[in-house]
């Protein structure tokens, strides 16, 4: 159950009097995700190292009471508190650090104090454009939209980034010198890069799922103006798809973004093999990531973090000429794999990445390596470093 909001607003003015009245605690370090309701991402992997480190005091924040009780049950009385209580207000006041993965607004209505570092961890790479980088445009921002802006990202003192490339694009999008970015890698994908394929997990999550040979992942980005189209093509059949998963022991996951709203039965009831991986289901989706062989997207950087684990990828660009969010850079030449537009081409394409290990082999390697300097599967351990190097 969630805070409810009158409390969040009474904190909220509360929040600006408490860095007045509580000391700063040189090791206590404040980490949320996901606009203080999630538990994923960096955040997550860096508190879960940050809870054996012998010196610092990590406390993770949220508005979530059943998240809060699992976190204190699994990691300790001290390690968790509701973001709108006085213990989270207490907490947040006297940190040296704060974490978050999508700005500032990650701790709604709360005041930041300004002597702690604001650390953007981030939740994505740069696949589309936004804030500074406006859909489609190259005007500036309006000036409420600035204010916003200002609000959510100028307080952030540095912000993590995986290579050089994607210092460039956030460093416009979000209009921070690059000096403030930190290139140690995001430590959400070591797992991604260091784990071992578990043949049980499948199982574990869809202990009913028929047996099968190849895990296709099919994960669309999400729009604001419209609603994303699965299979959108003009010889879709029901029929077809379900008899191709069949022959080819494929097991088709859906997973939409967490913010659609998407009926699965619509097709569930294709066949037994298209099975529904929502946040609900898997909430983290690297963990599903680790068991696929072919991921299935638009424009989610999705198939980036698939490069991690050599996974190849089919694109499904229905709307490229007039998606709402557009492109920092040419799509073509940055997305290694078969743009299909045909239930023909689709099963086509499909089929060839499942079979064929050189499938865009080159281009793979070429795209990775502008994304990640690094794949060591270290990231972590690198940011626990710069956090020593800044507070111990």
């Amino acid at each position: 159950m969630k805070t409810q909001y009158p409390v969040q607003w009474a904190a909220g003015l509360a929040s600006t009097l408490f860095p007045y009245l509580i000391k700063q605690d040189p090791k206590k370090i404040i980490l949320t995700s996901f606009h203080c309701d999630g538990y994923r991402g960096n955040t997550r992997l860096i508190f879960e190292e940050l809870c054996k480190h012998s010196d610092f005091k990590p406390v993770w924040l949220s508005r979530n009471q059943d998240l809060i009780n699992s976190l204190k049950k699994n990691f300790g009385e001290n390690r968790a508190e509701l973001a709108h209580s006085i213990d989270g207000l207490k907490s947040l006041a006297s940190a040296s650090a704060l974490l978050f993965t999508h700005g500032t607004s990650d701790y709604p209505f709360l005041r930041l104090p300004s002597r702690s570092l604001r650390i953007q961890t981030y939740h994505g790479l740069p696949t589309k454009r936004g804030e500074y980088l406006r859909p489609n445009s190259e005007k500036p921002p309006g000036f409420f939209h600035k204010l916003i802006l200002k609000y959510r990202f100028q307080p952030i003192n540095y912000f993590l980034s995986s290579s050089p490339f994607v210092t460039e694009v956030f460093s416009q999008r979000f209009n921070l010198s690059k000096e403030s970015f930190i290139e140690c890698g995001y430590p959400s994908y070591d797992p991604l890069i260091n784990a071992n394929t578990d043949d049980g997990f499948i199982q574990t999550i869809y202990p009913d799922a028929p047996e099968y040979k190849s895990v296709v992942l099919y994960s669309p980005t999400y729009r604001k103006l419209s609603k994303t189209k699965w299979f959108p093509f003009d010889d879709f059949d029901q029929r077809e798809l379900g008899e191709f998963l069949e022959t080819n022991k494929i097991l088709l996951l859906l997973r939409p973004h967490p913010n659609e709203d998407f009926d699965f039965h619509t097709y569930g009831n294709i066949s037994e093999r298209i099975l529904y991986a929502g946040d609900n289901i898997i909430e983290d989706a690297y963990q599903i990531l680790i068991h696929t062989n072919v991921i299935i997207t638009d424009y989610s950087s999705i198939y980036l973090e698939g490069l991690l684990r050599n996974i190849p990828s089919i694109f499904i660009p229905y709307d490229l000429d007039n998606y709402e969010r557009g492109f920092p850079y040419p799509y073509d030449e940055f997305t290694p794999g078969e743009k299909v537009n045909s239930m023909e081409g689709f099963f086509y394409s499909l089929n060839s990445a499942i079979k064929n290990k050189d499938y865009y082999a080159d281009e793979r390697v070429k795209i990775r390596d502008l994304f990640f300097s690094r794949v060591d599967g270290k990231s972590t351990e690198r940011v626990i470093r710069f956090l020593e190097n800044q507070l111990l």
